[in-house]
């Protein structure tokens, strides 16, 4: 109901206002409800009960299977509206201020920020949060929830976003969940580096649909791979990330709390990943197994840090399970834990995100003895870690340390405020740093070969680092025909551009802004020496030509592959 005013009316116009029922849906992807009512208050507008629902509606799942609600409320009254809330039938006790998003028509909604400290629920009784809403004048319309929702639309979008990046190899689909969505999974690394020696580095999020921090840790963490910092590049440089950004985007879609579409809490699957026949199970599974290998044959690049992103509930800052060392761990007779070294490793990476961001800093590590081995943690461990012939002979590779790391959902790094999605976007990043730092990288210059020659003229070279932080590049050419003049290229910019006749074979691979003329000897070989200054960011790209003895236009010319020079620091 629309409320109007008009001379005559004018007296009944609070008495239509106040009577304008709000309407509470929950429709939308990601919402979840068992049921709503509205009733008039005494000491606000309108008393709202909503009643939380099982995962899927399926009562045997239990109590910590409603942790998440989300839902609309709608015909809001544009004077403003007060709402007494109360979310019943909860599976969660701790006190979390709820978020919210605004519309003032009913179909375009802000982003979701937290409601105001006055909004703070009180618990009644073990199952019962209640909190008064004020609405401000100009609202018809909240969208309202437990915590930050995430969607497969947006993961969707986001993924979009992505498509195109040089530094982004592939945007896959490792196979559809039991409703038929993608299982998508991100690989992202320097492309002009070759993959030999690089670290496999595997993360995933979402195993719990609604325990949200995951998914926008995981996007802060890509944003800050992308944005060009120093220690980003040289990561890409060095390492292949695997990253599934959304494991269950059934239960997403749902709104569920921790299961599937068809009610199976996927992280349990994992203590018998093989005997699953679970789709979004046996996706990541055969993903991790190709890349692993197994101990008399291991993968050219097995996964060496696998971060498993989830929530908790009742905890106060992020954190992390770290497993208890086992020295006597057996397979078969003592497969509690793990083995020391990988309860090292983990410590290790424990620190090194802790030193990295103050937010993780605040948390307190838990101990995990992997009882029933129901993690991906345990799978990598059994399976490849704790294998003879993993560590040692034949295999001679490093230990996987598989980590769960859990994000909270109440105060920020300031320990006042209350987390945001920007709070776990900055963790992401930091995440990245320690991820720097755990491989044992160092921020320098490189010079790597890209691109391939047109002919046989080979173009190779070392960085000699100098005192004040600069470098001498010592670069050498050969493979020309004897005495051919050269001619060497610099450029601000990679590029693929195939030469003008008669040398269309050939391909220019680096812009043409700088360039300089040497000399071949005899034996069609030639060096320069050239200074490369200590500039943070700096990245140029060379590539040599040869120009043989001949007349015009048919005079020979080879093009050698490029290299690329650039500051890591």
């Amino acid at each position: 109901m629309r409320c109007f005013a008009t001379a005559v009316a004018f007296a009944s116009f609070a008495v239509l206002c106040t009577a304008q029922t709000p309407v509470v849906t929950w429709s939308q992807e990601t919402m979840r409800l068992r049921s709503a009512t509205v009733a008039a208050g005494t000491t606000a507008n309108w008393n709202l009960t909503l009643v939380m629902e099982d995962d899927n509606a399926n009562s045997a799942l239990g109590t910590s299977f409603r942790r998440a609600w989300h839902c609309q409320v709608g015909n809001l009254n544009p004077a403003g509206t007060t709402l007494q809330i109360s979310v019943t039938n909860a599976g969660y006790t701790d006190i979390i201020l709820p978020v919210w998003a605004q519309s003032t028509n009913g179909t375009t909604f802000g982003s979701y920020t937290r409601m105001p400290l006055a909004s703070l629920p009180t618990l009644v009784g073990t199952t019962q949060h209640r909190f008064t809403l004020t609405v401000p004048a100009g609202v018809t319309a909240i969208r309202i929830a437990k915590y930050f929702p995430y969607s497969v639309s947006r993961k969707d979008a986001w993924l979009a976003t992505l498509a195109g990046n040089p530094k982004v190899r592939s945007i896959t689909s490792l196979g559809n969940s039991v409703q038929g969505r993608p299982i998508h999974k991100v690989e992202l690394t320097d492309q002009t580096v070759p993959d030999a020696g690089k670290k496999r580095i595997w993360i995933h999020a979402g195993i719990h649909p609604s325990e949200t921090t995951s998914y926008f840790t995981v996007e802060g963490f890509v944003e800050w791979l992308l944005s060009g910092d120093p220690f980003a590049e040289v990561l890409l440089d060095q390492a292949l990330i695997e990253l599934c950004p959304m494991v269950n985007p059934d239960g997403v879609f749902l709104g569920n709390y921790r299961t599937t579409a068809n009610s199976v809490n996927l992280e349990n699957q994992w203590s018998s990943p093989y005997a699953s026949t679970q789709p979004e199970i046996v996706a990541l599974r055969a993903a991790i197994e190709g890349y692993m290998g197994t101990a008399a044959s291991p993968g050219s690049n097995p996964i060496v840090v696998l971060l498993n992103m989830h929530s908790s509930h009742g905890v106060n800052y992020p954190f992390h399970f770290q497993h208890t060392a086992n020295a006597s761990w057996n397979a078969v007779s003592n497969n509690t834990g793990v083995i020391p070294v990988v309860n090292a490793v983990e410590g290790q990476w424990i620190v090194r995100f802790k030193a990295r961001s103050p937010f993780v800093n605040l948390g307190t590590t838990q101990a995990s003895a992997l009882t029933s081995r129901p993690f991906v943690e345990s799978m990598c461990h059994d399976r490849w870690t704790a294998q003879n012939g993993w560590l040692n002979a034949p295999g001679l590779q490093q230990p996987v340390m598989a980590i769960t790391f859990e994000g909270t959902y109440g105060r920020g790094p300031d320990t006042v405020t209350w987390n945001t999605e920007a709070d776990y976007r900055l963790a992401g990043a930091q995440m990245g740093q320690a991820l720097f730092d755990q491989l044992g990288l160092t921020l320098t210059a490189s010079l790597q070969s890209y691109g391939a020659a047109c002919q046989t003229l080979a173009f190779t070279g070392g960085l000699v680092p100098q005192s004040n932080g600069s470098h001498i590049a010592n670069l050498a050419f050969s493979g020309a025909s004897p005495n051919a003049i050269g001619v060497l290229a610099l450029g601000a910019q990679q590029v693929a551009v195939t030469l003008p006749a008669p040398w269309a074979t050939c391909t220019l691979l680096t812009s043409l802004d700088v360039t300089a003329s040497f000399a071949f000897n005899g034996a069609g070989a030639s060096s320069l020496a050239i200074g490369v200054p200590a500039a943070s960011g700096l990245v140029a790209w060379l590539q040599a030509f040869a120009l043989g003895v001949g007349q015009l236009p048919a005079l020979p010319l080879d093009a050698s592959n490029g290299v690329r020079i650039r500051n890591e620091y």
